[in-house]
Formats: structure tokens, sequence, C-alpha cells
């Protein structure tokens, strides 16, 4: 954006900011099949082509998601969006809590990336949508609400921000919507909305991420809580969605370890049934270090678990049926699911995945992890390759994936799950669910 000018004094502080500022880590990445020049003809820009952008603000990072499909010609049609750029930027913005002044030294680049890769005749119609994600929703509101100020800031300065925006284009996204997202982009990328197909070979999603867990899915019965509905290709299609806070990997390694000091609270020293013999960690607690040591017990660790995943009693369960605690949750029945995240990793580190299986049977992970969770930390790497900085998460989480599972509603010989990261070549990411999304709703917007 060289020499582009300034028309405020808020600006000119911006730019006093960026010149004093050590440019964000990044990395880029273009597809090899498709870039920019593609989607422009011997006399110029090809107008029935249209591109959008996803600025996915997470908590380590934001990344740039630059995407383009051919307009729509009528309602039923389901354009075919191809992702072109994408380009990493760290730090994430929690960096910039309660420093919303520094926002355009952080977003400046990133507009300048994008003039660049998308093509001039295209700024002023190519919608920049930024959602941020649990490293913003975590944080105090005021501390949210200054990054979303400073983010305003610079998107509504057109002298800043030459492309398409609307005040709605700047939000914190929910844990449920995230996982809403992933269910749009998985049955996108398996053609379930562009060949029309039946509800019932639909995916849901189980996504689990290091501080929650999603789940989003069509049931095959009425939904009483956490509806979604979604309009695409001239349909409207009801998702159940819910995001389980603090059923993640990493909130659930915190909570088991908090659970065994508040059970022992004059140790300094307490064995975690969940990690590997060998392992250690120091934990921080009631103003004493108080030494965790792994204990390579995998019935122990189960019932650790199970404290947190069990359902209350029927009576207190409304509306039914109940999942985890009293969060209702509908019968998966026959659907089938991916597994996403944490279940994706897991069951590749632990060799379950060999040989291009995605099928994930939660009995036979549940069986793989026993035997891991019987190894000291040095032998989880000559048995199976595993690095010992993950070695115990992967014991822990090996067990905690079948378990979650069932209290999902699957059974330990369940078929209908499998895991993986990408669909036809495409990685499986609510950013693309995000960009149909907003197409058809520009396009609704445009008929009306």
């Amino acid at each position: 954006m060289a020499g582009r000018q300034l028309s405020c004094p808020v600006c000119a502080l911006l730019v006093f900011g960026y010149m004093t500022y050590s440019a964000p880590v990044n990395e880029t990445w273009s597809s090899n099949a498709t870039t920019t020049e593609a989607y422009t003809t011997g006399d110029g820009y090809d107008v029935d082509m249209k591109f959008g952008v996803i600025l996915d603000a997470g908590s380590t990072s934001t990344k740039v998601h630059v995407y383009t499909w051919k307009r729509k010609e009528q309602e039923t049609t389901v354009p075919q969006i191809t992702e072109v750029q994408y380009q990493k930027y760290k730090p994430g913005v929690g960096a910039f809590a309660d420093r919303e002044h520094e926002m355009g030294d952080y977003l400046l680049p990133m507009f300048d990336f994008l003039t660049s890769n998308v093509p001039a005749q295209a700024h002023n119609t190519t919608p920049v949508l930024f959602m941020a994600t649990a490293g913003v929703r975590l944080l105090p509101e005021s501390a949210a609400q200054s990054i979303l100020r400073g983010v305003h800031l610079v998107m509504s300065n057109s002298s800043l921000n030459p492309f398409l925006y609307q005040e709605r284009f700047v939000r914190i996204l929910s844990g449920e919507e995230e996982g809403f997202l992933a269910w749009i982009s998985a049955n996108y990328l398996h053609g379930f909305f562009t060949d029309h197909r039946p509800l019932e070979e639909s995916f849901g999603i189980i996504e689990v991420g290091g501080g929650s867990c999603q789940v989003a899915f069509i049931p095959e019965v009425p939904i009483y809580e956490d509806k979604m509905p979604v309009y695409i290709g001239g349909h409207t299609y009801e998702v159940y969605t819910h995001s389980y806070l603090s059923y993640g990997a990493q909130t659930m390694t915190s909570r088991i370890r908090n659970h065994l000091v508040r059970r022992n609270k004059h140790a300094i020293a307490l064995v975690d049934p969940c990690m590997l013999i060998d392992d250690t960690y120091n934990l921080i607690a009631a103003d004493k270090t108080v030494r965790i040591v792994g204990g390579s017990n995998a019935s122990e660790c189960r019932n650790v678990l199970r404290h947190y995943l069990d359902r209350v009693p029927e009576y207190m369960c409304s509306p039914k049926p109940c999942t985890i605690g009293s969060v209702y949750g509908p019968p998966v029945g026959n659907r089938k699911f991916i597994a996403m995240g944490v279940v994706y990793n897991t069951a590749k580190e632990l060799g379950l995945l060999k040989h291009g299986v995605t099928e994930l049977v939660p009995s036979l992970m549940e069986a793989r992890a026993e035997e891991f969770c019987k190894l000291r930390l040095s032998e989880a790497y000559d048995q199976y390759g595993v690095d010992e900085r993950w070695a115990s998460s992967d014991c822990q989480n090996g067990l905690y994936a079948p378990m979650l599972l069932e209290a999902l509603g699957f059974k330990p010989n369940s078929t209908d799950i499998q895991t993986k990261t990408k669909a036809g070549g495409t990685k499986i990411g609510w950013s693309l669910g995000a960009m149909l999304q907003e197409e058809e709703h520009q396009y609704r917007s445009d008929i009306v």
C-alpha cells in the first residue's frame, strides 16, 4: 500500500506506529493449479468471477484465505469456491488486547497482500470478513471489544481498506458457529449441497480443539435446542450444533491436574495416571509448586475422565436426551461423522491411520491407547516414533476420544466415524463454510 494517503489524525498515528513496528512473521501459500491471473481475459477482468476473503483471527495467528468462484446464475446453483491464496501472520490478535491503536500496524500488511493478489477491478465488490475465534472469545470483554474497535477503525477507512466493508464483517465467532461453519465446509466438499442429496447422506462433524469440542449434524429427529438453519442452493437445512466448553484436549489436561490437587491439598508431588512414566510437570497451585509425575495407568486415567463425562440422572435431563452433564443432544442415529482436530492427530500418532485408513472405531482406538499408556516416555518414541513432548497427550487423548464419542451417543464398535483433515484434496475448515454462507447471503441480498 505504498503511497496510500491517510486523511484522518488517527490514521496518521497508525502510520507512525507502522514505521516503528516489527513486521509480523508470516507464511504464504498459493494454489499450484490456479492463480488470480487465471481470472482475467485478454480484454481485461472477467466480471463473472467473484472474490472473497476470510481473516481467521485465531489465538496464535491470523490466517488470510483468498477465495474465488464464478458468479451464481440462479438460486439453486451452488458456487464452486476455490482457495487461491493463503498467508499467515503472527502473532494472534490477542496480543493487541487493550491496544486498539496498534491494530492498523497489524492489519496493513494483510491489506497490502490482498491488494496485490485480488484484481483491482474486484476490490470494491470483494468482501473481507474478519472473524475472531477462541483466542479472542476467551479474553475479558473489555479487551475483546478493544480489539474489535481497532479492527473496525481500520476496515471502515477506504484509504486503508479498498475492499467491500460492512459493519457485520467484523465479529467474534461463537463455538457453535465454528462447528456449524465446519459442518458446511465438510458437506460442501463431499458434494452434499451441489448434488442436492437426501438428508441421510449428510455428514456430521466432531471437532476437538485445545479448549472446546464442537458437534454439528442434521439429526433424524426434531431439534429442541441449539438449532441453526442455513440456506444453500435453494434449500434450507436445520443443523444441531453445540460447543462443549472446557472439553478440548488442553483444558481437559488442566482439569485433570487440578482435580488431583484438590483431592490432595497438602501434597507437593502427585501422580497423574494419564501421563507416561518418566514424564513430569510442575503445576503452580495455591502459591506452591506441585510436581506432577506420570503414572502410565489407563484404568485410573479413565476413572478421572469419567468424572467429567457422566450425564445427569434422567429426571434432571430436560429436554431429553442428554449427553454430557445436562447438555441436550439429539441421537446421532445412523449419520456418518467426520472427527477432526485432536482426534485425528491422536489416531495418526497411535498408528491407526496407516495405508490410507480413515475409519475410526472407538473401541479399537481405546484398545490401542491402553497399550500405549503402559509405556515409559522413551518407549513411546522407540515403538511409535512419537515425540516425547506429545507422548503423554497421546495417552490421555487416546483414552479421552473414545469416551467422549460414547458420551455423544456412539456405540463402542461404531463404524460411522471417519477421521481426516481433507476432502477432495481440500482442507475441511470453518473459513470455507463462512465464505459459502456469505456468498449465499450476498446473492439473496442482490435479488431482493
